[in-house]
């Protein structure tokens, strides 16, 4: 791995100077949509551009006539709409939170690495060009939008306008200070509110265009508890897109960034959120609360902030596009395209992810406590499972793995392990023995009403190893960014080998059921497909993973490999499996009728059986996280294998002859499942807590 990747710790300078001083600096920030003065709107003028836009005078027509109530009235709903909406840059307020935030930044984390060399080109570029710039993050914690402000901030340059939810807004004296940091508030769902969404509409439209300063949303939409990728939002980003096709700005230029923690903020909380316990409701209070985080210093290690190459939306939106909308005003752009942009968006999150070795430790423990679940895994065995799988995944994946000096011997290898477990010592630690060990991270959970648990009421004894189990898979889930394709290739070879043929049509199947899981761009291109195929084919080849004679894929020497891409997709491939079966047998196994909820609950309450009473199927904690059930859930319904009824609200039904279908090629599958399980692990895996007798007498 090359060690001169452009990353600089920024906190090392804030950790010398003043932070009074360095916040109230004199700064005159760079504003990277240059525009001539008369075309910049500040925010009441921007105020007065929405509410005399056509189409939100059209609206504010339409629902008077149909409300009966008087056009004044809407009027003052609309101005009131937009209000509540709009930014309020304020440098001061910005400078103030500045300290605040240094201070807290330092003390939570150890390092935070930025990209500096693509920080600078970026900044260069912003400095003669006319277009409008798009910051789109990967969005991991509620530090995500803090993070990219205070790293803007340090760098000299304008905070953007910041796309954020109303959770947010009805935080008290929170929710105005983040305004004037640059957010405009949008509200979670207004499809049908022809008002607000054309308000909306003309707001985002205004900014792009007559703002200088950049503007920032996040894709995915909602933080990924997984800590993977999530398949994107298309509706903002077809609004801004929008503008481009109107001639609005000659071009406009997303800017991926992807923010890597080496441990998120929310860890614990995302865990629960992943069982179906839900998040505790944003408040004043509870961001008072949750600073308690701040009192052991750097529990949350390192960030790393790597920014990819910008993507210019002229490349999608053409002058084919440009001619139509001017022929026919009405004209909107095709959706492949919104998706297009999306998913390029996507791949350079995942491309620019910078791994850290808990990703790696995690990924090896997990490994071990299903293969030799009753073999203590030592430092020793740790390190030269490291060292081999950090050498495949940097080198042969092409990984990002950024290291502050180069690594050559066990005893460097040792320290970097060693460093990297401090900010986990509550979850994973070597105990008397250098044995690797977990710690019980659950405590058990207090609700006032079982009703608000999103799926199935889980045990005591379940929650004891999920919650564990779960928490060591976040940290393996971004490594999968990087393994997802070779891993579906173990999962089509059979044990006395496959002809190729065979194994690129499940590879194309795996491909197909698992590409909302992974946000992977659909391909209906075979010869598109089969590249893929057969660039991830010659990786496990050239590792002796597996071999080919006389066009026959057989497995390989190199068996642990083989085993850990098997293992690690596993669970996913398991979940939809059991779904499939509950959702081909609904009317057999109950008298419910079939939504999104009771689906959740009897999907999770089928796999806490598995686990526990049988040896095949959903062995894996990980089985039991509501995400998996979602993105299967959303994979059914694209593929009109679930469909909705059309004389019922949130009732639906399903086409069992694609359900019979996809089940027995499944089954056909040469799935291994390990010896092992948590389950089977979990007394000789789990450090137990000490139990303070006295306390208890």
């Amino acid at each position: 791995m090359e060690q001169n990747l452009g990353f600089v710790d920024m906190l090392e300078e804030r950790r010398k100077d003043c932070d009074f001083l360095w916040a109230t600096r004199l700064m005159d920030p760079l504003l990277p949509h240059m525009l001539p003065s008369e075309s910049v709107y500040n925010r009441d003028e921007i105020i007065q551009s929405v509410l005399l836009d056509a189409q939100v005078r059209a609206a504010i027509d339409t629902v008077a006539k149909t409300t009966g109530v008087e056009v004044k009235d809407i009027e003052n709903n609309a101005r009131a709409m937009i209000n509540e909406m709009a930014s309020k840059a304020d440098l001061a307020t910005v400078r103030w939170l500045g300290i605040f935030i240094t201070k807290a930044m330092k003390r939570m984390f150890w390092k935070i690495y930025v990209n500096e060399t693509n920080l600078s080109n970026l900044k260069k570029e912003t400095q003669i060009s006319q277009i409008q710039y798009i910051y789109v993050p990967t969005h991991r914690s509620y530090l995500d939008f803090i993070l990219l402000s205070y790293i803007l901030f340090s760098y000299d340059m304008a905070l953007p306008n910041i796309a954020a939810g109303m959770d947010f807004y009805n935080m008290k004296v929170i929710g105005e200070l983040l305004r004037k940091t640059g957010a405009f508030y949008i509200r979670r769902s207004f499809s049908n509110d022809l008002l607000y969404k054309q308000i909306f509409r003309s707001y985002i439209n205004t900014i792009v265009s007559h703002s200088n300063r950049a503007i920032e949303f996040f894709l995915e939409g909602t933080r990924s508890r997984s800590q993977k990728s999530t398949m994107p939002k298309y509706g903002l980003l077809s609004i801004i897109l929008e503008s481009l096709l109107q001639g609005d700005v000659p071009d406009i230029h997303f800017i991926p960034m992807s923010i890597s923690y080496e441990r998120p903020p929310e860890e614990l909380l995302f865990i629960y959120e992943l069982l179906g316990v839900p998040k505790p409701k944003e408040s004043t209070t509870a961001f008072f609360r949750s600073l308690s985080i701040l009192q052991n210093p750097f529990s949350h290690g390192c960030i790393y902030f790597n920014i990819g190459k910008p993507i210019s939306a002229r490349q999608f939106v053409d002058t084919t596009h440009r001619k139509r909308k001017i022929i026919h005003p009405s004209f909107k752009l095709p959706s492949s395209v919104v998706e297009d942009v999306a998913y390029l968006i996507i791949e350079s999150h995942k491309k620019n992810t910078v791994l850290m070795p808990i990703n790696i430790i995690a990924l090896l423990f997990n490994e071990r406590i299903q293969i030799k679940p009753k073999e203590p895994y030592t430092f020793d065995s740790l390190i030269k499972d490291y060292q081999w799988f950090k050498n495949f995944i940097t080198k042969s994946l092409g990984a990002l793995m950024y290291e502050t000096k180069k690594i050559s011997n066990n005893d460097e290898i040792k320290q970097e392990i060693s460093e990297s477990l401090k900010p986990h010592d509550e979850l994973i630690v070597f105990d008397a023995s250098n044995t690797l060990k977990l710690k019980q991270r659950y405590k058990g959970v207090k609700l006032q009403n079982q009703s608000n648990i999103k799926g199935h009421f889980l045990s005591e004894r379940t929650m004891q190893i999920a919650v564990p189990a779960i928490n060591i898979a976040i940290y393996i889930n971004p490594t999968l960014a990087f393994l997802a394709e070779t891993a579906f290739i173990t999962a089509t070879i059979d044990e006395n080998g496959t002809q190729s043929g065979i194994a690129l049509e499940r590879y194309q199947f795996l491909r197909k059921l698992l590409g909302t899981e992974f946000v992977m761009h659909p391909i209906e291109d075979k010869d598109l497909i089969k590249t893929e195929w057969e660039k991830a084919l010659n990786i496990l080849l050239s590792e002796d993973c597996l071999y080919m004679v006389n066009d026959v894929v057989r497995p390989g020497t190199n068996t642990q490999l083989f085993s850990i891409l098997h293992n690690v997709i596993l669970p996913f491939i398991d979940v939809i499996y059991v779904i499939y079966t509950l959702l081909y047998e609904w009317n057999e196994r109950t008298s419910d009728k079939l939504t999104d909820r009771t689906i959740l609950i009897e999907a999770q309450k089928e796999v806490e059986r598995l686990m526990f009473e049988t040896r095949g199927w959903c062995q894996h904690p990980y089985c039991l996280t509501l995400d998996l059930y979602n993105t299967t859930w959303s994979n059914l319904l694209s593929q009109g294998i679930v469909i909705a009824q059309l004389d019922r609200t949130n009732i639906y039904h399903t086409d069992n002859a694609k359900l019979a279908y996809l089940i027995s090629v499944l089954r056909q599958l040469p799935l291994r499942h390990p010896v092992g399980t948590y389950v089977d692990a979990f007394p000789s895996v789990v450090l137990m807590p000490l139990v303070n007798t006295q306390a208890k007498l």
